[in-house]
């Protein structure tokens, strides 16, 4: 019987070159049971930091008495030698014990990816997860051997699990994993079986039954007020905990009588208002009864997953309770997302087929085989799939399929998930989108979305970013070198050879090696002409304090360092022309190969030569400009490489001609569309023409709730001392509230520079700084604060708005400066020039948005309270400042030093 090494490391970080191991666990193991066990503890010859210590419960302490990683090396290396090694993402174990020169050449199975292969419909993939889902109970300790342990039983039930499959299947799920992870695929073909070239059965998706179209009536019936009190009754009656509102509805009866009389209306409806059910009550009532479909867009997948998971839900039950519909279902809603989002079964089929020859395809069709055959939807959400293999879906997605227009036989057979998605959405009553799905909508001539006259626009604030990316683009370094990797990507010592080009390689002879051949050369010379583009428009240089960004004017046009990146953008455009003819070329070779489904190879094979040219027509219209309607800049990272960008200066007059004006009832809400309790600049920014307005405040208690504190002893944020005083600040007032605190920033800079100052301020009272950029993605670090209430938070851009964390865990909210836009970004500054008064009439209701955004973290709920201090002397020595308080829920005032505030701040969590 086959014994393998499961294997864990704890560290004090993620980067192996710069962090230490600090424990280790090791269990030799078989099918039958443990053999063995490896346990130490590692001496770092550092200080763990306490998010580490509360972490793993190792403590300085005990790691200063522990041997350090060179004199347990040898003993650890007997253990493994002759071994597979099993882990969860052994991968990173592998790298620091290469990193501390230990590991040694050898087999390893990832856990994680076997069991992404076996378990493709489990939502998070984590050892803990995965121990679930197998019927495992996960050790509450994140310590090195119990990890070790609960892998190895995680490994021998996925290793039951996969003898379980057709034998033909398991053969085919080790030829594709074979040239990623040749001791997974030797681990599934245990038996050596080869794989069959064609398996006799072919995967199929599920059945799938298209829900009857909606039928509209003529005339439509009136939705009555009573209609819509009835349905909230039956939510009151069935949702134990609903309280009706006076709040919620208001805003209900003006949604109903923008659908009934028809109309553009903007509502505000503030925190615990529930604005979700307050438009979905009446939106569905009309939607049913007269057999017309309303589209609902949001912004973000958090709202999107409330809508479907909570809200819907409970509104289908208060409608049979209602009366209005018999059965729950009678109720359509379907999500529409994107054509890329979803799998062209065709062309995964054909690649199937044929053996899969390109080896980024093999890896990706390992994980979608068994999925194929449970997923109802195709959408690649359900795959959870890595960066490295966005660009291989984009090969195999429906971003540019053309199945539905000449009737394929995938979709005669109901197989096509596009199609699926499609007459799902066109049966919906109600059918939810996201912003920019919406505005793509524009871009294809309404044939993203089923036709429809009734749109709630919900997270509306956000729709004016949304279009201005949707409507603009940058051309990036880096987007362009992920494009030409889906072309070819060189091998490295790291990196296997990859792209389409080896679909192409692998028809045996003339002409297909030729073309190869040529591709080769000439996506290598694009990246060569790509180098010193980029270079020559990072040195471009920058003017009037713009720092690293450098809006072209015609007078920045005119430089002779301008007239060095037109030239080199002629070469390379022509470089990339070249590339595209040649693609298309063996696009057509592959076309007419004499193999099954040849059509749809030659379409995933294109598929990374449109995005190509995508880039190359963006590039040539930032270069050179047709109109004044869009503004265009150069960007240099920190390490001078340069990109290119444009937008519109204003998206409002075509959201309006597109989108709102051809609707017969548009609905726009969120809670922040007021500055100063006037929409008018929201209602301006999005293009809606004389709306009907509601602003309705939040039914909390906000002066018993809140406390809103101003600490007025330090110096303005320009002042060269600022960030020091300000990180001193931070730490005495997360002190104060004992974690549970984050604090908002308007720049990255200053959240670097105040990340570093304030750590040793905090931490020895045991509160962890987790700061954005720099020690998680933005979601970890919202889990961990929602998880360990002794964490400060330093969080940007997205930590202004969608963090919800009621309760507790976040008492103390942060605002180190008013969130102005910052001066030198090029489309903030264009639209200010638009206005007579730029900074009354744009900057200032601009940042009272955001501002309101930040303030809003605070208070998610009835029960919750706590502190949102200010740091920003302007808010009250400004005559502006007087606007940003007047637009928050009237709380309880606070001013004065900072151990005055943070003395404030104790006695009111205490209370």
């Amino acid at each position: 019987m086959t014994a393998y090494i499961a294997l864990d490391l704890e560290t004090t970080g993620l980067d192996p070159a710069r962090d230490r191991i600090i424990e280790v666990g090791a269990i030799r193991f078989t099918e039958a049971g443990e053999e063995a066990e490896f346990s130490s503890l590692v001496n770092p010859g550092r200080r763990l930091s306490p998010f580490i210590e509360r972490l793993t419960g190792i403590t300085n302490r005990d790691v200063a008495a522990a041997p350090p990683l060179e004199r347990i090396a040898e003993e650890l290396r007997r253990f493994v030698r002759g071994h597979t090694i099993v882990g969860h993402n052994i991968e990173f174990d592998l790298e620091f014990l290469r990193a501390a020169g230990v590991a040694e050449a050898g087999d390893a199975v990832d856990t994680a990816a076997l069991a992404r292969l076996l378990l493709p419909d489990l939502k998070n993939h984590g050892l803990a997860d995965v121990a679930g889902a197998l019927g495992l109970e996960p050790d509450s300790r994140h310590r090195a051997l119990s990890d070790a342990r609960l892998a190895a039983r995680v490994f021998t039930r996925l290793l039951r699990l996969a003898r379980e499959l057709e034998p033909d299947r398991r053969a085919t799920l080790a030829a594709l994993v074979a040239g990623d992870a040749p001791a997974l695929a030797r681990v599934l073909a245990e038996d050596g079986r080869p794989p069959e070239p064609r398996p006799a059965v072919l995967p199929v998706p599920l059945p799938f039954e298209a829900p009857p179209p909606l039928t509209p009536r003529n005339p439509p019936v009136r939705v009555a007020r009573g209609d819509v009190e009835a349905v909230f009754r039956a939510l009151a009656a069935g949702l134990p905990g609903f309280e009706q509102r006076d709040e919620q509805m208001a805003m209900a009866e003006a949604v109903r009588r923008a659908f009934d009389h028809g109309g553009h209306l903007m509502v505000e409806a503030g925190t615990g208002v529930g604005k979700s059910l307050a438009y979905l009550v009446p939106a569905a009532l009309d939607a049913v009864r007269n057999g017309r479909r309303a589209v609902v867009s949001t912004n973000t997948i958090a709202l999107q997953e409330q809508l479907l998971q909570k809200d819907i839900p409970v509104l289908r039950e208060a409608l049979v309770r209602a009366g209005v519909i018999r059965r729950e279902e009678d109720l359509r809603v379907s999500l529409l997302k994107g054509r890329g989002n979803y799998l062209c079964y065709a062309r995964w089929l054909a690649s199937y087929v044929s053996g899969a020859r390109d080896p980024d395809v093999a890896r990706l069709s390992a994980n979608i085989l068994l999925w194929i055959e449970q997923t109802r939807t195709g959408d690649r959400a359900e795959l959870r799939l890595g960066p490295e293999d966005w660009m291989t879906w984009a090969r195999l997605s429906a971003a540019d399929a053309d199945c539905l227009s000449r009737q394929h036989r995938h979709v005669r057979e109901g197989n096509c998930f596009l199609w699926r998605a499609r007459k799902t959405a066109e049966s919906a009553h109600l059918l939810i989108v996201n912003h920019a799905l919406l505005l793509a909508d524009i871009a294809s001539g309404g044939s993203a979305i089923p036709s429809f006259d009734h749109l709630i626009v919900d997270e509306a604030h956000n729709l004016e970013d949304v279009a201005t990316q949707q409507f603009g683009g940058a051309l990036t370094a880096r987007a362009l070198g992920e494009a030409l990797d889906g072309i070819h990507r060189p091998g490295t010592r790291d990196h296997r050879e990859g792209g389409a080009v080896l679909l192409l390689r692998s028809f045996e002879g003339e002409p297909y090696a030729g073309a190869a051949r040529a591709l080769l050369g000439l996506a290598g010379a694009a990246r060569e002409a790509a180098r010193p583009f980029f270079e020559a428009v990072g040195s471009l240089p920058g003017r009037d304090g713009e720092g690293e960004r450098l809006l072209l004017s015609s007078v920045a046009r005119r430089e002779p360092a301008w007239e060095r990146v037109e030239a080199l953008w002629e070469a390379l455009a022509a470089q990339l022309e070249r590339v595209e003819r040649a693609g298309e070329e063996a696009g057509r070779l592959l076309g007419n190969a004499p193999v099954e489904a040849a059509s749809e190879l030659a379409g995933e094979f294109l598929a990374p030569f449109r995005r190509l040219a995508d880039l190359r027509r963006l590039g040539g219209q930032i270069v050179n400009p047709a109109g004044a309607e869009m503004i265009t800049w150069a960007e240099r990272t920190r390490e001078g490489v340069g990109s290119l960008h444009m937008a519109p200066i204003d998206v409002g007059p075509i959201l309006w001609e597109q989108v709102f004006e051809p609707r017969r009832a548009v609905v726009a809400t969120s809670a922040t569309l007021s500055a100063n309790h006037d929409m008018s600049f929201a209602a301006q920014r999005l293009g809606l023409q004389d709306p009907e307005t509601l602003e309705l405040g939040s039914p909390f208690d906000y002066e018993r709730a809140a406390l809103l504190a101003a600490v007025d002893d330090l110096p303005e944020p320009n002042h060269p001392d600022f960030p020091a005083r300000l990180a001193a600040a931070i730490g005495q007032l997360a002190r104060a509230s004992r974690g549970r605190a984050m604090a908002l920033f308007t720049s990255n800079a200053l959240l670097r520079q105040v990340s570093e100052l304030v750590r040793p301020v905090v931490e020895p009272a045991g509160i962890v700084v987790l700061a954005q950029g720099i020690d998680g993605t933005p979601r970890w670090i919202t889990e961990q604060l929602r998880e360990n209430h002794e964490t400060l938070v330093l969080g940007s851009a997205s930590f202004w708005e969608g963090v919800d964390i009621r309760g507790e865990a976040l008492s103390l909210v942060m605002i180190t400066r008013l969130p102005f836009d910052v001066p030198t970004d090029p489309v903030a500054r264009a639209r200010a020039e638009q206005y007579d008064d730029p900074f009354n009439q744009y900057q200032v209701p601009a940042a009272i948005l955001r501002f309101r955004q930040g303030f809003g973290r605070l208070i998610r709920d009835r029960r919750d309270r706590g502190v949102v201090a200010v740091f920003d002397r302007r808010l009250w020595e400004k005559r502006y400042g007087r606007q940003f308080i007047d637009s928050l829920p009237p709380c309880t005032r606070f001013k004065g030093s900072t151990r005055e505030v943070a003395a404030a701040i104790e006695a009111w969590l205490d209370r």
